[in-house]
């Protein structure tokens, strides 16, 4: 980190500035212009990029390489992080309009000392190029220790249930994993639903649903099978139970649903998480409408490890102006803090409302702008902090995009950053007790358009984290500064609501006896058809 004494060269002038834009009311406009960069600001480290494999296009076509990179952990076990990278090809077209392109997962091993040549991407996915392939989840479901993927799967060709093209349908399909880390379409399982087929699976979490401290698989969907020519309704979310030493339809194990979820709350996307400290998992729903998104939790029962789909708290953000939000540490307590961003054109912000142990969502988020209520024992302030973006600070700044990022720790201080976009910038927060307004740490993306910011892990076998995005048809693979060149400097030292040194200390294993085992609601009320969630890849 940077010393105090560097920290101390900084003009006085400036941190009397900066003092006054932090602590001064929060203001409408821009018109002081005051710079958001933090004087010292570093900057990603770009080390490598891969392109696209030279497929021969068709006219006017063009490979979209890293559609999406996705972490999977080491799944050939050496030591190395490995990732997915998605692509449509250019090649080939199909559907009835002939304009419709075939979407293949490529996974690469990490390699030591550098990238991987794109020509060793192993092809996830069926044998058909006239499909589409995408990422669902990643987890141990046989606890071999070994990873398996879970894939959706949508064959442009597939008739099942009567389906003539006009309904989008899909698969679920397991590829297991093994010792070679090669994934092979003759070791997998299909993922059943109550229809012939699904109205296609849109996401996947890896979850321990039974609390037996074995990864179990959730899939979302929309809520609606297809069959007999007809679409059919069927639960929104079905989980299957991982077992030791068995794989779901294998070795007498059969691919059924353990639980179904037929009317959770309105979602385009889900998370898996203890947001009160309390050591059991809860289940997120971000509700995100066209304007302020509402978040839905489904809170873990201590006594048992399941999800109690009787006990869920829900927040509408529109009072904060709240239009995305992240789960995220930033006080280094190891309890989830809700991150939001929202805020107009000229008025931008991010804030951050505090997690407690024990604290639920609507009593961490109050109203979304209320005072701290010391004579009823609450603190912090609802929201904690708040971060005025560029363009609330100097009017030469685009507003920024309603998207924030969770690349985690990137300066080894125990706090997630926070991260956001303000074109052409990926923008950097460092966090803790002094979370300011100062971009600490900056990125320049010269390109309009662009997809993926994810934290990959260490791809290369230094030890660092790799962070991947993709522009301008190549995969860019990015590493934070060095530590000792990322500003700390904060201006304003914010009360923690917890102890200094405290953090959660609960564990998610909840030990179960079989008899404690329940049935999560099956009542067929069925809900509309959710949007689909629009940030970044």
């Amino acid at each position: 980190m940077m010393s105090k004494s560097t920290n101390a060269t900084l003009p006085f002038l400036l941190l009397l500035t900066t003092a006054v834009a932090l602590l001064a009311p929060i203001a409408t406009h821009s018109q002081d212009r005051i710079s958001p960069r933090h004087p010292s600001v570093a900057y990603l480290q770009e080390w490598g990029f891969m392109v696209g494999s030279g497929l021969p296009c068709k006219p006017t076509w063009g490979e979209e390489f890293g559609r999406s990179i996705i972490p999977v952990g080491d799944v050939n076990g050496d030591a190395i992080a490995d990732f997915l990278i998605e692509r449509k090809r250019c090649d080939s077209a199909f559907g009835v309009d002939g304009l419709t392109k075939g979407n293949e997962l490529l996974l690469y091993y990490g390699v030591k000392g550098g990238l991987p040549a794109t020509s060793s991407g192993q092809r996830i996915g069926i044998s058909e190029v006239g499909s589409r392939t995408y990422f669902l989840s990643v987890g141990d479901y046989d606890a071999d220790s070994y990873f398996d993927i879970v894939c959706g799967v949508e064959h442009y060709a597939d008739t099942t249930g009567g389906n003539n093209w006009e309904y989008q349908t899909g698969r679920a399909i397991i590829f297991w994993g093994n010792a070679e880390g090669k994934y092979r379409l003759s070791d997998t399982t299909q993922l059943p639903c109550d229809a012939p087929i699904w109205i296609a699976p849109s996401r996947g979490l890896t979850i321990d649903a039974n609390a037996d401290g074995i990864d179990d698989i959730a899939i979302v969907g929309a809520g609606f099978g297809f069959g007999n020519g007809a679409i059919r309704n069927i639960a929104s979310i079905y989980i299957y139970h991982g077992k030791s030493g068995s794989r779901l339809g294998h070795d007498g194990k059969a691919a059924t649903a353990d639980q179904r979820w037929w009317n959770p709350p309105e979602y385009n996307w889900v998370e898996w998480l203890d947001q009160d400290c309390d050591g059991v998992k809860d289940m997120v729903f971000h509700d995100k409408g066209s304007l302020v998104e509402k978040i839905h939790i489904a809170y873990g029962n201590p006594q048992t490890g399941w999800i109690d789909t009787n006990d869920i708290q829900s927040i509408d953000t529109w009072q904060a102006n709240g239009r995305f939000i992240l789960f995220q540490d930033v006080t280094g307590d190891a309890v989830k803090d809700l991150v939001m961003i929202g805020g107009d054109f000229t008025n931008g912000r991010i804030k951050v409302f505090a997690g407690k142990p024990g604290q639920r969502l609507i009593e961490q988020y109050g109203d979304g702008r209320d005072s701290a209520d010391r004579a009823n024992e609450r603190f912090p302030l609802r929201p904690w902090a708040q971060i005025m973006l560029p363009n609330a600070l100097h009017d030469g700044w685009f507003g920024a995009e309603h998207v924030l990022f969770d690349l985690g720790d990137m300066n080894n201080d125990g706090t997630s950053e926070v991260v956001a976009h303000t074109y052409p910038y990926i923008i950097i927060y460092t966090t803790g007790s002094t979370i300011d307004s100062l971009i600490d740490i900056l990125y320049n993306i010269p390109d309009e358009s662009w997809g993926t910011l994810r934290r990959l892990g260490d791809i290369d076998g230094t030890g660092d984290i790799s962070y991947g995005a993709t522009w301008q048809g190549r995969v860019h693979f990015l590493k934070a500064p060095p530590q000792d060149e990322i500003p700390t400097y904060g201006g304003n030292v914010r009360e923690l609501p917890h102890p200094f040194e405290f953090r959660c200390q609960h564990t998610t294993d909840v030990e179960q006896q079989p008899s404690e085992i329940q049935q999560m609601e099956l009542t067929q009320q069925q809900k509309l058809v959710p949007t689909t969630h629009t940030h970044h890849r």
